[in-house]
């Protein structure tokens, strides 16, 4: 017996290699028994495959008796056949109507995407995991029509979202809801790990948003993140490693920096008649320092890695995953950590009572990344690193080269001297139970809790390097920061179709939420030394310091809804939502959020039966209020803050109204109108959905400073109030074609997006100025006209000469511009007043884009597979605040490469970049003008990869695919500075002026995805 089996194991390989393969074919219909052409049949996990012929046949060969063979075409659902005896089969496909019924997630509920009649987006999961980040939103640039989302590439950061413009100028962020838990205000998503989400909807109109009333204004994102299903369990394993670079920007050496430097001061008979502060024959006794490599690493590395499973049985469903990502800064120090797990479970009971958990635990730590690039770039490059090593003390903090020309503090000391970390624990869990009495009515109770605990240590070392650039004393805080949020959802829904034509859904219920933050923080003065083993606050001897405080917010909400539709034409959905709030005074806690939209589905009427071009034709109309509740707690009581007060020459510290109440506070609210059409053709290959939109908020919430009308004396005493209204309107237009040919299948989509933001009130004031520039402001925010434009003073060219000077005068003769030498920026009289002042300004740019772009495209060719996503803005300006240093000098900071070359030296020489001067008497880099105004229009590859799926058969029934992708691949812009999405960052009254702050990197990577 061992004999013979033995002999069965040794020949059981060659029986396999020998097992029969047969020549298949077979026919391929529609529902409707017509013959489809052009439909992929392929043997699975293999690249053998064809396509059907004119008559929908089709010919395989060499497939093995127990293969699977899979059938697909754009716009049908694909099948896969497990091959029985024989060799023909015969399919028939069906229409993909999942396209248009795929389930939207909506507040409070889901729906068909057929069903849908208001403005929403849909990302799916599926679309985000291509490119790797810390934060989904970043995955969502380009994707989702009508959202700007801009940022920049420092760990962790938190970009900013903007839904359909801005009608409100305390801050735009939406409202985050993560499986129906709403996210406290200010909430950063970057605790979520992408590749845990199935998908993330956008609601954009008030008649999708409204339902979530209070905070709707600013739009509304749901996170909907993966769960259980029925079968056997899947696992799945993705890794990736990234390496980030950053553009170098050109800066001067030693000695372009001290031709430039001497120049100033010989164009403006500076220092002794024209002499230089340092002799140029003696460059040599400089250092020349190039601070940004002294600095600035080349590469900066990004991980992520996770693990995740998913099953279930008809009783029981889950799905789990643990997720790591840590994103490293370019600089030495800074970096971001984060360790997620989920575990989301369903148990069904019986046919009546079904239950679930979501259990989300997470940990994240970082240093803080320091913005040094301003510093770096202007640190003049005659300055070392060090001091001479024969002046080196036991400090090493001392050891630092102060700056030589400048009061720039010397970016590596400052880098050595970072030393902020923060460790985060958070727990999300989301218990639910659900009953469904009665076929139709579903009851259902939700309790979730969302705490997060953070202990921030921030030590500063004691350390002198001259009487500019010192710390007289070491000094260790530690900040302890707690957040618990708990939301109690209860509702009621009701579907029933009656006469098998009138469709039904009605939900009603209500939730309860409450935020408390507590926050407590102690510092200590001069610790024994800078050890790192000495860093705790009870280590210090001096000043001891302690304060803290509670905050609650808590809101009661009554809400109902109800959908209607007639035989899947004709579609009415209204919802209301009542709201209260702690935040508003007695009279004034709450407030009604009604909407209502209709849809008619054209292309289901009988006229358009008989055609086969339109697949899909939905006309869509929504109307409804939102508001919002972004105000201080207790804004309505008067708070007393400290304040000090001089007696008999001697300080005291005192009380004092710090913030005055306003008991008739009341809710800010915005209406908004949505028209739009949803058409599908070609068997829904081209798919069209445009928008046009307006949105106008009313009794907006505005902190008011310096109000002595109030009658208390202190100068920053604060009130809100609801005094201002702004407006925003504009159109979304999304066009997406997807297609088939034999291997080869792509899909193509663009999103082209429209908004103006208007200001329409803003109370006792006509104007809201922003951005300090050398004592004037940038932006002027005034009633009537779009917000966060600049406003200045027109560049008028280069005076060539002294008769051009000369002739520059007013209407008496006089000098327009007394203090200007050839070489100098000619500022024009806009008013022709003849006297150059003031009222000469005007809106010289706009920082708010005329057009948002995305372009996404996908290729796939048998296991090979491109994504590549796109997205960019036409008709922004910014304001380069940093451009007149880089190619003045001011103060002694360092220059462009450039900056002598370009400069003005003679008639004819530049009609742009003015002259060398070091007095600048003529204000040229010093007062707000055109010269600084960039168009700040850019269209950047977000994302370019390329991947390979192994075939199963090398595999042995593992799905691994390998990928290669660059993020932020190339730019191309116009605009000079560093990052032209990262200058572009900025409140909503104060958008678009480049400080030079953390530019988004290049970023390659190399991925690696396993599926058992």
């Amino acid at each position: 017996m061992k004999k013979y089996l033995i002999i069965l194991l040794l020949t059981l390989p060659l029986c396999l290699m020998a097992q029969t393969k047969v020549t298949l074919t077979g026919k391929v219909t529609a529902a409707d028994n017509e013959p489809l052409i052009g439909v992929t049949v392929m043997e699975k996990g293999t690249t053998n495959g064809t396509m059907t012929d004119i008559d929908g046949n089709y010919t395989l060969l060499n497939v093995p008796e127990n293969a699977t063979i899979v059938y697909s075409m754009i716009g049908l659902i694909t099948k896969e056949v497990k091959m029985d005896k024989g060799g023909v089969i015969n399919v028939v496909m069906e229409d993909n109507t999942k396209m248009l019924d795929d389930v939207v997630v909506i507040g409070y509920g889901v729906v068909k995407k057929s069903d849908l009649t208001s403005s929403i987006t849909t990302v799916k999961g599926e679309a985000l995991k291509n490119m790797t980040s810390g934060n989904a939103l970043y995955s969502m640039q380009g994707k989702a029509n009508g959202v700007q989302i801009t940022g920049s590439g420092g760990p962790g950061d938190n970009p900013r979202v903007i839904i359909r413009g801005v009608t409100t100028i305390n801050g735009s962020d939406p409202l985050y809801v993560v499986d129906g838990v709403p996210m406290a205000d200010g909430t950063n998503i970057n605790f979520l790990n992408q590749n845990d989400i199935e998908s993330i909807e956008v609601l954009k109109d008030a008649s999708a948003a409204a339902i979530y009333g209070t905070r709707g204004s600013n739009g509304v994102i749901l996170v909907t993140t993966k769960k259980g299903s029925e079968g056997k369990v899947k696992f799945q394993v993705n890794a990736s490693l990234g390496m980030q670079t950053l553009s170098k920007p050109d800066m001067a050496n030693a000695a372009t920096y001290e031709k430039v430097f001497k120049e100033r001061y010989e164009n403006d008979k500076a220092k002794g008649g024209g002499n230089a502060p340092w002799d140029v024959a003696g460059i040599g006794s400089f250092s020349d320092t190039d601070w940004w490599d002294q600095t600035v690493n080349d590469v900066a590395y990004t991980q992520s890695y996770n693990f995740s499973f998913q099953g279930g049985t008809d009783k029981f469903v889950y799905s789990g995953s643990f997720g790591y990502f840590r994103q490293n800064s370019q600089f030495d120090v800074g970096y971001w950590e984060r360790i997620t797990g989920r575990f989301n479970t369903e148990y069904k009971f019986n046919s009546i009572v079904k239950a679930g958990v979501d259990f989300a635990p997470r940990y994240e730590n970082w240093d803080d990344t320091p913005n040094l690039f301003d510093a770096i770039m202007r640190m003049d490059p005659t300055t070392p690193v060090y001091r001479a090593r024969e002046d080196w003390g036991a400090n090493e903090y001392n050891n630092y080269a102060r700056s030589y020309h400048n009061q720039v503090w010397n970016p590596a000391g400052s880098i050595a001297r970072q030393n902020k970390h923060s460790n985060e624990y958070g727990l999300m869990m989301n218990p639910y139970l659900s009953i469904e009495p009665i076929k139709g009515l579903v009851a259902r109770t939700q309790f979730s809790v969302n705490a997060r605990f953070r202990m921030t240590d921030n030590y500063t070392p004691k350390f002198y390097i001259d009487n500019l650039e010192q710390s007289e004393q070491s000094k260790i805080e530690r900040n302890s920061n707690h957040w618990v949020d708990w939301t109690w959802t209860n509702t009621l829904n009701y579907m029933r179709t009656f006469n098998e034509k009138h469709n039904l859904n009605l939900m009603g219920g209500f939730t309860m939420e409450k935020f408390a933050q507590y926050w407590l923080t102690g510092s200590r003065e001069a610790l024994p030394s800078n050890h790192q083993d000495l860093q705790y606050v009870s280590a210090g001897t001096l000043n001891p310091q302690a304060s803290g405080t509670d905050v609650y917010t808590s809101f009661l909400s009554y809400l109902g809804r109800v959908m209607y539709n007639y035989d899947n034409r004709y579609y009415l959905t209204a919802s209301i939502r009542s709201d209260g709030s702690s935040l508003f005074p007695e009279g004034s806690k709450y407030a009604t959020f009604p909407a209502a939209s209709v849809a008619w589905r054209v292309s289901e009427e009988g006229f358009m039966k008989n055609q086969n071009i339109v697949s899909n034709l939905k006309i869509r109309a929504g109307w409804g209020q939102v508001g919002n509740t972004k105000i201080d707690p207790n804004s309505y009581l008067n708070l007393i803050g400290t304040s000090d007060y001089v007696f008999n020459s001697d300080r005291y510290v005192g009380t004092s109204i710090s913030s005055v109440g306003n008991t008739t506070l009341k809710w800010e609210k915005v209406e908004d109108y949505n028209l739009g059409i949803d058409a599908g053709f070609l068997d829904n290959r081209l798919d069209i959905t445009a928008d046009i939109f307006l949105k106008k908020s009313k009794d907006m919430l505005i902190k008011q400073q310096n109000l002595m009308v109030t009658g208390f004396p202190m100068w920053n005493a604060e009130m809100w109030s609801n005094i201002g209204s702004m407006e925003a309107k504009g159109w979304e237009l999304s066009v997406n074609w997807k297609d088939q040919m034999r291997d080869f299948n792509y899909e193509v989509g663009v999103n082209l997006s429209s908004v103006k933001n208007i200001a329409k009130g803003f109370g006792l004031t006509t104007e809201y100025l922003r951005g300090g520039f050398f004592n004037e402001y940038i932006i002027k925010n005034e009633v009537g006209g779009e917000i966060s434009r600049f406003y200045g003073y027109v560049a008028d060219g280069i005076f060539q000469n002294w008769t051009e000077i000369n002739s520059h005068t007013s209407n008496t003769g006089e000098l327009l511009q007394p203090d200007a030498v050839p070489g100098d920026i000619r500022f024009k009289d806009l008013n022709n007043d003849g006297v150059f002042d003031e009222k000469d300004k005007t809106y010289i740019g706009s920082a708010f884009p005329d057009l948002m772009v995305g372009l996404n495209i996908r290729l796939g060719y048998k296991n090979f597979d491109l994504v590549s996503n796109f997205y960019g803005t036409i008709g922004n300006d910014i304001y380069n605040s940093a451009k007149g240093g880089f190619y003045a000098g001011t103060e002694g900071q360092n220059v462009f490469a450039d900056a002598y070359d370009k400069a003005w030296r003679g008639e004819g020489t530049s009609n742009y970049y003015p002259r060398l001067s070091y007095t600048d008497a003529n204000l040229n880099y010093r007062r707000v003008s055109s010269f600084f105004v960039e168009d700040g229009s850019y269209f950047r590859c977000k994302l370019l990869q390329i991947g390979y799926t192994l075939p199963t058969k090398m595999t042995k029934g593992l799905g691994i695919r390998l990928s290669a992708s660059a993020q932020n691949l190339f730019t191309i812009t116009s605009y000079s500075g560093m990052d032209p999405e990262r200058a572009a960052l900025g409140s909503a009254l104060e958008a678009g002026i480049d400080n030079l702050g953390y530019p988004n990197p290049r970023t390659f990577l190399f991925g690696l995805n396993i599926n058992f």
